[in-house]
């Protein structure tokens, strides 16, 4: 008996140690995070000093917190859904009564994961279709004449690999109030149903936008037309709109300059760790087999997965025989038939992480998005929307992801993530987050300050790594100033949703709030002035633009550790090759190959600076003996 109660106790502690994990881990692979996941958001209070008219109807939001008004839940577009799924979003129809804002909407379709924000568990597929809405938030002070005030506009796009998240976790009381901006998040398709590019489609198509499988990005688009004909009446200035994104909110931010469909949309752009990867039509429909290799989860690899799902093909082989003797029409009408379930579960059934899921996304289409690489784009004048900028990654960004794997941690019933050889840790986290500076980052700015000096570009790097240690983790070491944790400092939110569980402690608590608060203040003084200045207030070092010969950035970091200053920081493409092709530690040529594909060809960020030859000649050994997409499951 008292063997049964000591394995009760241990099973106890067990289940309670991988709920720890579960949230530990969730997090440190995502974004941000929703703590109480299982606790559906109630309706707030209507007030009536918050009814607004719209273009299609009138609506009437609440009294939110740090002296705001809020509207959530705000439909922008129609739902996408039985005909209109894959296609460009269609007109919101009016409404006839007044519509109650007082509840976020649901997220997109996705895998369950914290940034859900949906009830669910892992391998769950969790949210709806019917996902196109916004919201808004807007200082108190602002009444029904708000047309009168016209405060800049700043647009959320939020992250989660454009495969995850929604805008319900992002609240922008503080940003709204202390920066005097109104402040929209939104939602857009994800996954397979925001970015999916398949001939099938486009030769059924009934226009070039419904053809381009840039869905996600469409709904962006959008959003910012309602923002266009709407924000007035929340007190907005449609001709000062500054969008920010980070991660995929990042990357769609460059998508959004390189899309001529987004012109005269925005005046002011923020990309946080961002990417400028787009993908071909190959890349995106091809089988990983053929001569130009897809992805692991492309269009024409989900569409034989689906059959094999479905029972109609026995196997992969017998799949693609299949697929080759339908029509355009029978497929597309079979991808239609798919429930988001069905299409989301045979994408995740592809991938050796399906936690991690990563899909093909941004295609150059050649209307929505040019056919040139953004390298190219943003090397001309008037290659895409040039707008003043402010573009950056966190110093450590890779460990967020290291730090959950096993090629370089362990774990201990899940938890308790020890760094396996801590030389090795360091040196590979330097590696791998310096391609974040670089294609998000300094090689950008390089490209748009020699096309467009006259506009202004800022770089920066966020440095806090103050983070405790305790006995579950070594925070500062394993994740450091990692993918996603500055955003809590751009919300100067510390106790919500966007927090890993034991981040911050009360010893780092002055000094996050005042890199918060400098944080914001640069961000809102970019929104008023194009230039984030000295900050709103006119109180902190000047931050100054982004010039070749000196790589002014920004560093963003606490007191302790230096506070925010200007130093002069530019990672390269060639001091990165030259640092791979000499490291002595690095002992397998297989290794070595491997970590050159990761940085310039395979990973999710540019393989613009991609070079072949050097590749076949790397270190006197080269790396012709490995053909550089064996290495594509690393996508």
């Amino acid at each position: 008996m008292l063997d049964k109660i000591k394995l009760s106790k241990l099973a106890v502690v067990i289940a309670v140690l991988a709920v720890v994990a579960i949230v530990f881990f969730a997090l440190l692979a995502n974004d941000s995070a929703e703590l109480d996941k299982g606790v559906a958001p109630k309706p707030y209070e209507p007030d009536p000093a918050t009814v607004r008219d719209t273009d299609r109807g009138q609506v009437i939001g609440f009294s939110d917190s740090n002296n705001t008004f809020s509207w959530l839940g705000i439909p922008y577009a129609m739902p996408p859904v039985g005909a209109l799924r894959w296609r460009a979003p269609q007109a919101m129809q009016q409404w006839q009564q007044q519509l109650p804002a007082l509840k976020g909407a649901a997220a997109c379709a996705q895998p369950w994961s914290f940034l859900s924000a949906e009830i669910g568990e892992r391998g769950d597929v969790v949210g709806s279709e019917d996902c196109l809405y916004l919201n808004v938030t807007a200082p108190r002070q602002l009444t029904a004449s708000a047309s009168e005030t016209k405060l800049p506009v700043m647009l959320w796009i939020h992250g989660g690999a454009n495969t995850a998240g929604t805008a319900r976790l992002y609240r922008g009381q503080n940003i709204a109030a202390d920066q005097q901006v109104i402040f929209v998040s939104i939602n857009y398709r994800l996954g397979a149903l925001g970015w999916f590019s398949h001939s099938a489609l486009r030769n059924t198509a009934a226009n070039p936008e419904d053809a381009s499988g840039n869905y996600g990005l469409l709904d962006i688009i959008a959003a910012l037309q309602w923002v266009q004909s709407n924000i007035h009446v929340f007190g907005g200035d449609a001709n000062n709109v500054t969008v920010f994104g980070e991660s995929a909110g990042g990357r769609n931010i460059f998508g959004l300059l390189a899309s001529p469909l987004a012109k005269g949309l925005f005046h002011k752009a923020i990309s946080q760790s961002g990417s400028t990867r787009t993908e071909t039509a190959a890349r995106a429909e091809n089988f990983v087999d053929e001569r130009q290799p897809g992805w692991p989860n492309s269009s024409n690899e989900v569409l034989a997965q689906l059959l094999i799902n479905q029972k109609t093909a026995n196997d992969r082989d017998e799949a693609k025989i299949d697929l080759s003797s339908m029509a355009d029409k029978t497929i597309a009408a079979l991808l239609r038939q798919q429930t988001p379930e069905m299409l989301i579960k045979a994408s995740m059934q592809l991938m050796d992480q399906p936690s991690i899921l990563r899909i093909p996304q941004l295609f150059r289409d050649g209307h929505v998005l040019p056919s040139q690489s953004m390298a190219a784009l943003f090397s001309q004048t008037d290659g895409y929307n040039a707008v003043p900028m402010i573009m950056g990654a966190n110093r450590d960004e890779e460990k967020s992801f290291m730090a959950r794997d096993p090629e370089f941690t362990s774990q201990q019933f899940g938890v308790r993530p020890s760094i396996r050889d801590s030389e090795r840790y360091e040196r590979y986290a330097a590696y791998y987050s310096q391609r974040w500076h670089m294609f998000g980052g300094n090689q950008i700015a390089a490209l748009m300050g020699a096309a467009n000096p006259h506009i202004g570009i800022y770089s920066y790097r966020f440095d806090w790594d103050e983070s405790p240690a305790s006995w579950m983790a070594d925070l500062p070491t394993l994740v450091g100033a990692g993918h996603g944790t500055e955003i809590s400092f751009i919300f100067n939110d510390f106790i919500g949703g966007l927090r890993l569980p034991f981040e911050y402690s009360e010893d780092s608590k002055s000094g996050r709030i005042a890199l918060s608060k400098a944080m914001m203040s640069y961000w809102g003084q970019f929104a008023h002035s194009s230039s984030p200045g000295k900050g709103l207030f006119q109180q902190q070092p000047a931050w100054t633009t982004w010039q070749a010969t000196e790589a002014n950035t920004m560093i963003l970091d606490s007191p302790a550790d230096g506070g925010w200053r200007m130093e002069h920081y530019n990672p390269t493409p060639e001091d990165l090759m030259g640092r791979i092709e000499t490291d002595s530690k690095i002992t397998s040529q297989e290794q070595r190959c491997r970590l050159f594909v990761e940085s310039f060809l395979v990973s999710q960020h540019s393989s613009d600076f991609w070079d072949a030859e050097r590749y076949n000649n790397l270190a006197g050994g080269g790396c012709s003996d490995y053909d550089p997409y064996q290495f594509v499951d690393l996508l």
